[in-house]
């Protein structure tokens, strides 16, 4: 009997507007797009954009607005490695259509609302990211992104924005409880901008204290201390439980982060996509996680790891 294939699953959670959809874009482009599948869950949205309006309910109401039973049958479908036919939410005018089929590749990340919400989904994940963008950049990104491709004008995005505010508190924020990581995005006052940097960022990194499974901070923390990175190291509560925490700011220079990469992992594949000479701390975030999910998705043995000219398996996304 031939073993199942293995396949790594990754929720990303958290609000509208911060930031996930273009994190999991560019891990997929780290990774290589033959070995990750992604998936907004967005498209297990129950009601369309004018259902939701006609009853006075949000895309954030978990059960009112979500198919979330379709979607729990779904994610555990495609880590046993079985492609599933799905809907899709079409955020151009809030319509729902499909349905797609969907083919698993080696590595699934799902990003989306409500990927913590339920202990049955948490149950499927090999990692658990949430992102706790700062409610300035979460404002400022999610008016620019749906005033300029979903249709809205600013102020029914800040109308909806502050429509949202008790749900983003009852059912989303809650989530951070259940993440190994939470990623915050916090605006740096510090730092003047730039050209290439016109909106310069801090990330901070909380991870939880899981013995074995820490993975990430402890090493930001090390290469502080060698001089690699900007980061301050510490520990603090988060929703009630303590946490590693690493700040980054300021600019890393590429070899610094070769030395950095080089400390977490023998992943060669990542060094060949840098070519850049500095690294802003999102930057230096995307290659970290990739880093983290290649070792999950294939170990230390990086022989493993699939070359890029593999055979592709054809999916929808």
């Amino acid at each position: 009997m031939t073993a199942r294939r293995k396949v790594t699953v990754i929720g990303i959670a958290g609000d509208s507007g911060a930031g996930k959809s273009t994190f999991v874009a560019e891990l997929r482009a780290l990774i290589g797009e033959e070995r990750v599948t992604t998936i907004s869950i967005d498209d297990y949205h129950s009601l369309d954009r004018f259902e939701r309006s006609r009853i006075g309910v949000t895309a954030l109401h978990p059960w009112k607005a979500n198919n979330l039973g379709l979607l729990i049958e779904h994610v555990w479908q495609l880590k046993a490695g079985r492609a599933i036919e799905k809907p899709i939410y079409d955020h151009s005018d809030g319509r729902i259509k499909g349905p797609e089929i969907v083919v698993p590749r080696d590595i699934v990340l799902l990003e989306g609302l409500h990927i913590l919400y339920l202990e049955k989904l948490r149950e499927a994940l090999d990692l658990k990211i949430y992102f706790d963008t700062d409610i300035r950049l979460r404002v400022r990104w999610k008016v620019r992104r749906d005033a300029s491709t979903r249709g809205y004008t600013e102020a029914e995005v800040l109308e909806e924005i502050e429509r949202r505010k008790p749900d983003v508190q009852n059912y989303i924020e809650p989530q951070k409880a259940y993440a190994d990581l939470v990623v915050q995005y916090i605006p740096d006052d510090d730092r003047p901008p730039t050209p290439d940097d016109p909106e310069p960022i801090k990330v901070r990194i909380a991870e939880r204290l899981n013995g074995d499974k820490r993975r990430l901070v402890k090493w930001l923390s090390l290469g502080a201390r060698f001089g690699l990175i900007e980061a301050v190291h510490y520990h603090d509560k988060i929703v009630g439980e303590e946490m590693e925490i690493a700040d980054i700011g300021g600019r890393t220079p590429m070899e610094s982060m070769l030395a950095l990469l080089e400390m977490i992992s023998d992943n060669h594949h990542l060094k060949e996509k840098m070519n850049e000479t500095h690294y802003t701390p999102i930057k230096v975030t995307q290659y970290l996680i990739a880093s983290m999910i290649i070792e999950l998705a294939y170990g230390r043995d990086l022989q493993l790891y699939p070359s890029a000219g593999a055979p592709k398996t054809a999916q929808a996304n």
